[in-house]
Parts: structure tokens; sequence; C-alpha cells
């Protein structure tokens, strides 16, 4: 990548029925592994949705892969500039507190200093901001689980921009750490633990969670907020490296029951879940 171009990116552009955005949303993370944002005007006809790639030649590699089943209106793999990707955050990403002690804080706003903990987060080309429910859930559940339980020990599968592990430190828990089959959240996510104050405390590393290995050293508590066909999937290795809890998201709340059960038969017992109509989060333990 040139000088004059390595500030860029890829962007698709899927312009698609209103009734068609959760198929199109679903194949976009089953099938790319990236977090589709959807642009929908109230009343519309049709959505925007935009992926964000690393680079445009991701972007025109991914548009290659649609298929035709989708019944999309209009597709456009297109580069960006990173100045695009920051003002967009800079518009949807908001300082959120929640649970009982923790706040999130976007990079640009000043963080507040009333006794709340702070997590300063960029996205940058990954997500988890706090805004999302999954990830709101697991939050609010790993400071439950931090009350409850003294964990001393944390994976984070499917970490994104390392929030989880980033509040995990921040809440008490020493040894964290967490893995992403994205590299370019890896990358990221060390550029928020160092915004946070806490770099070199979390291990970040890339791994696949449904490659035998990231689940070595079993720990107390175990986050997974990813998608439900690689949570089915890859249960007995979650089961496997917790020690005490599981806090699991990223789940449609349609499919919770098929979840649960999965965990159940592998002799793990569901603690409480909840969900905002459209998603869902399970605390489970062993």
């Amino acid at each position: 990548m040139t000088e004059e171009n390595k500030n860029c990116g890829g962007l698709l552009n899927l312009l698609v029925d209103a009734g068609q955005v959760d198929a199109v949303c679903e194949w976009v993370r089953e099938a790319l592994q990236k977090e589709p944002i959807e642009i929908t005007q109230p009343l519309a006809e049709e959505s925007l949705i935009e992926v964000y790639f690393d680079s445009l030649i991701e972007a025109q590699i991914a548009l290659k892969t649609i298929p035709e089943d989708l019944l999309i209106r209009t597709m456009e793999a297109k580069e960006f500039k990173a100045q695009d990707w920051t003002t967009f955050w800079q518009h949807h990403f908001k300082i959120t507190e929640l649970g009982r002690n923790l706040r999130i804080v976007p990079e640009w706003e000043t963080a507040p200093t009333d006794g709340r903990i702070n997590i300063i987060i960029n996205p940058g080309l990954s997500f988890g901001t706090g805004g999302h429910f999954t990830t709101k859930f697991c939050l609010e559940a790993l400071e439950e689980a931090v009350h409850s339980l003294g964990p001393q020990t944390m994976i984070d599968a499917g970490t994104g921009s390392g929030i989880l592990s980033i509040a995990a430190i921040k809440l008490g828990i020493p040894d964290v750490v967490a893995f992403d089959y994205d590299p370019v959240c890896v990358d990221q996510c060390n550029e928020n633990a160092a915004r946070n104050g806490v770099a070199g405390t979390i291990h970040f590393f890339q791994a696949d969670v449904l490659e035998p290995g990231w689940q070595a050293k079993p720990a107390d508590i175990v986050c997974a907020n990813i998608l439900t066909s690689v949570l089915l999937e890859a249960a007995p290795l979650i089961k496997r490296a917790t020690k005490k809890r599981m806090l699991l998201s990223g789940i449609r709340e349609i499919e919770a029951d098929a979840v649960s059960d999965t965990f159940i038969q592998l002799g793990c017992r569901e603690v409480s879940r909840d969900g905002d109509g459209q998603w869902c989060g399970l605390v489970i333990d062993v």
C-alpha cells in the first residue's frame, strides 16, 4: 500500500429490500466474518448495508462471493478513507453508562471523573462499543460475575475492539487473554489497551475459536460474543476452556434455546438470560 493511500480501506455497499435485511446481514456475518452496518430510514422499503474492510481488494473479493439468492438490488465495492470511518463513529458512538459502575467513552470525548470505571474505545475497523445489546449484555454480566465469583482469569473469544478484556482488567481480573479471527482486531485491541493505560496486561492474539489450542489453559470466565452457528460448533471447546462461567452472546432470541440446550447437554447449567426482542445473551455455569 502506498504512502498516498495507506489510510484507506474498502467499503461494500449493499442496497436491499427492507424484508431482506436480516438474511443479508446473517450472510455477511457468517461468510465474511464482518459486522454489517444497517442504515434504514423510518418506513423505508429499502435499506443500505455497509461492510468495511481493511483494503479495497478485500471488498472487491467479497463482492464476487455474494450469492444470487440474496436478492440484492444493487451492490458496489469502493474505497473509503480512514477519516470517513472516524466520522461515522463520531456520529453514532456516544458516551454510554451501563451496569453498576461502567462507562464506555469514545476516544474523542472527554471522560467524566465521577468514580465510574471509564473504558476508552476507538473501534477502528473492529466492533464493540457497548452500544449494541450483545456487548452491553456481556459487560453487565461480566461485572456481575466479578462481584459474585471473584474470578482471577478470563478468556475473551472473538474480542473485536477488546472492550470486554479491558473492562475485565479494570474490574480487577488480573489474568486476561483475548483473541480474534481478524488480525486487524488484534492490532486495534492493543491500541485500545494503551488508551486505557493497561498496555501489556492483556495477551491479544489471532486464533479461530473453532480450532483447538486457544483453550489449552482454562479460565474462570470465558466470554464469547460471536455468532450462534459458531457458538454451537465451538461449544465443546468453550466448555472445556471454562472453570466457572460462560458469558455467551451474539445470539438471536429465537436461537437462545438451541444454544442453551447444547451447553446443557455438555453438563452445564443456564443461570440467566436477557434479550431485547432481537438479540439475546446467556449466562452459563459449568
